[in-house]
């Protein structure tokens, strides 16, 4: 397996560079969406990870247990954001060289 010297040795590191960011100025238009209590909560972010909605389930769980709502709401925000990383990882993968990320 090559290493990562011997990647870039055939990549101008601008062009990596460039390409790079070209791909993260494109993933402010993605959206991913996180869940957690089985859908009970939703969070959607963008690709700079700011909260665009959070929906929920409207009943009498969130008066009786505010606390555990607060960590739903903090869970599936985790969630999208794990989804959203992995978004950004195949974005790139296809910009940049392999092996680099």
């Amino acid at each position: 397996m090559p290493s990562f010297f011997d990647i870039l040795k055939n990549f101008s590191l601008d062009d990596i560079k460039k390409k790079a960011e070209e791909a993260l100025a494109s993933m402010k238009d993605v959206e991913t969406t996180g869940e957690s209590g089985g859908g009970f909560v939703k969070v959607k972010i963008n690709g700079n990870f700011n909260i665009l909605n959070i929906d929920y389930e409207e009943n009498d769980f969130i008066k009786q247990d505010i606390k555990m709502f607060r960590d739903l709401i903090i869970a599936a925000h985790n969630d999208a954001v794990n989804k959203m990383r992995e978004e950004l990882q195949k974005k790139l993968a296809g910009q940049i060289p392999p092996g680099i990320i």
